[in-house]
């Protein structure tokens, strides 16, 4: 069954500049006081006052690493003539409405419930063997699940078919039942579905981008002041391809003026109208 899945995004995005082939010269620009960073067609995508720069984080490009998680049964507590269950959730999987995380439209969790054997007489306590066969055979059986199941010593593991689906959320009503991260969740960065939810049109020439989220202030006209404007928080988002020749260099110079380490000091300086 084909899934589909809903990253969470920057909902107000202020400005957005895709660097196929970044030069660091001509792309990243401060002067005056004023940042300006050129989008792939040399105009000018961002442009803001080195003053209102709030923080920025950089990711270098990731496929991401899909979930893992250990559900060991070893010290579980089992009795005859009961019921078990084990669920499975993960944050961005769209359910039929299309929906992701932000709408709480978040994929319908799925639930394996397995029952003792109740044939046997007089009643024996189901083994922990035959516990993690049941949910094994229940999981890796259901055509809904995003996730498979296989057996590691006396665990359920349970891996995500995919790192686009979050992190799996795992809860059982198995008495002692212990569960764990075997590989942890590493959200994708870069990747061309990523890009493409925020202008679908966008020509890219890889499928692997590095990313710059920079926070800023920036002042907007607003009916509650007249004839003035307020101050609000702003995100700008900057991609560099991977394979670029000059992208190294173009990493190097916008973070240095990012954190504040670029030289000369004196283009930071000024009094710019922007």
């Amino acid at each position: 069954m084909a899934f589909n899945y809903k990253l969470p995004r920057v909902q107000e995005l202020d400005g957005l500049s895709i660097l196929n082939a970044p030069t660091a010269a001509t792309d990243v620009v401060l002067a005056s006081g004023v940042l300006t960073i050129k989008d792939a067609t040399g105009a000018s995508a961002i442009t803001l006052k080195a003053s209102d720069l709030l923080g920025f984080r950089y990711n270098a490009y990731t496929a991401g690493t899909a979930n893992v998680v250990d559900v060991e049964l070893a010290a579980a507590t089992l009795v005859s003539q009961s019921i078990y269950s084990l669920t499975v959730s993960a944050p961005y999987v769209q359910n039929f409405f299309g929906g992701g995380q932000e709408t709480k439209a978040v994929y319908i969790p799925r639930t394996y419930t397995v029952s003792s054997n109740g044939t046997v007489v007089p009643p024996v306590a189901p083994t922990i063997a035959d516990l993690q066969t049941k949910f094994i055979n229940e999981i890796n059986s259901d055509p809904s699940a995003y996730f498979t199941a296989t057996a590691v010593g006396t665990k359920v593991r349970i891996t995500s078919i995919s790192p686009l689906t979050g992190q799996l959320f795992v809860e059982t009503s198995v008495p002692l039942a212990v569960i764990s991260t075997a590989t942890a969740w590493v959200a994708p960065v870069g990747t061309t579905t990523e890009i493409l939810r925020y202008v679908p049109n966008s020509t890219l020439v890889s499928g692997t981008y590095n990313r710059y989220i920079i926070q800023h202030r920036q002042v907007i006209r607003h009916n509650a002041v007249s004839g003035l404007g307020v101050i609000r928080n702003a995100t700008s988002l900057v991609y560099l391809n991977t394979a670029g020749a000059g992208t190294a260099a173009t990493v190097t110079k916008l973070t240095s003026v990012l954190n504040g380490s670029y030289t000369p000091v004196a283009d930071y300086l000024g009094c710019p109208v922007v």
